[in-house]
């Protein structure tokens, strides 16, 4: 089977991407997968290091005002279904996989144009621009059931949670203590670890900040201790 998936910009789409490919290798060990992505997001990281091919065209995302900019990108992105055409005939996919983000626009609609089977698998609560682009045009996976209220074409759509590549650790008492004293941490109190994916979430930052602020009777380091997770996996912690 060959499969392109296109994903770009934050891990947000990459990871679930990348998860999904790995399964199809896991299913089909001889099968073909082609990532469809840009010169400057994630996945010129996080998906070459996976070991899969890399396509890179240019997408953007553009607003209404007349701008030179503005007319630039919505150039480059009509420019790239021409070029995305190209890659599909060449490459001859069974199915064209997306993970939403501004690349899933030339991608679809040269898959579309070219009549291959699309899949789009929505991570979040509220439908994305690419899922809405092509609600009913390709058949759309959700993470959470409360997204399809948002769809017009309910019927084309099916629940089915986030891919991921995380798996679950049995971790030894040995094991675990390490592993708390190699990043400067009480084990014997709570811990708290506040992610906000790849780019972090300022205002996630900010309201866990707060929180400290105003937690009642709790003394943060003595009571209960935080890790923020960055992208480097940098960390921050309360001492």
């Amino acid at each position: 089977m060959k499969v392109i998936i296109s994903a770009a910009g934050t891990a947000g789409h990459i990871n679930p991407a990348l998860a999904i490919a790995n399964k199809i290798k896991e299913e089909e060990k001889d099968s073909e997968i082609l990532f469809i992505g840009t010169d400057y997001g994630l996945e010129n990281e996080l998906v070459t290091k996976a070991g899969y091919k890399l396509k890179k065209i240019e997408a953007y995302g553009f607003s209404k005002k007349l701008t030179f900019e503005n007319l630039r990108r919505i150039l480059q992105t009509t420019l790239s279904i021409f070029r995305m055409r190209t890659v599909i005939e060449d490459f001859k996919p069974d199915i064209v996989i997306g993970t939403g983000g501004y690349i899933c626009g030339p991608t679809f609609y040269a898959a579309s144009s070219l009549k291959i089977p699309m899949l789009l698998h929505e991570s979040n609560g509220y439908p994305g621009m690419a899922v809405k682009m092509f609600d009913g045009k390709a058949k759309i996976l959700l993470g959470f059931e409360s997204a399809k209220k948002y769809l017009k074409d309910k019927e084309n759509a099916i629940t089915v949670g986030n891919p991921t590549n995380i798996k679950k650790l049995n971790l030894s008492k040995e094991k675990r203590k390490d592993i708390f004293r190699k990043l400067g941490l009480n084990e014997n109190i709570k811990t708290i670890l506040v992610t906000g994916g790849s780019q972090g979430a300022r205002k996630l930052n900010e309201s866990v900040l707060e929180l400290i602020k105003i937690t009642k009777g709790k003394e943060l380091g003595k009571d209960f201790q935080i890790i923020f997770a960055t992208r480097k996996m940098q960390l921050w912690r309360n001492n």
